[in-house]
């Protein structure tokens, strides 16, 4: 999971390539403000993205330690939540939010 910095860092990045990608004709600039406005439209839907499959897969692990048998160990708790933590670093490789 990026942490807020390399989110802001790749929203700012988005907008500047918007920036630079406009045109320099007056009679563009209704349309130039709109392909920023989509930049940081599509940059923060991305980043939002990221955020909510990470918290699917923290929830999705709680509700699996929350399952556990009254047998349940620690150790199982511990692998839940390994696995949990190991998706979040990738989480292209975990499940969707439904």
């Amino acid at each position: 999971m990026t942490n807020k910095d390399e989110r802001y860092i790749k929203i700012a990045k988005a907008c500047l390539r918007a920036l630079n990608d406009v045109s320099t004709e007056t009679d563009d600039t209704q349309k130039n403000i709109q392909s920023v406005y989509d930049a940081i439209d599509q940059a923060f839907r991305t980043e939002f993205s990221t955020i909510e499959q990470s918290r699917y897969i923290a929830e999705q692990a709680l509700i699996a330690i929350d399952g556990l048998s009254t047998g349940g160990t620690l150790d199982q708790a511990r692998q839940i939540a390994r696995a949990a933590l190991d998706s979040m670093d990738h989480p292209e490789s975990a499940g969707k939010p439904h």
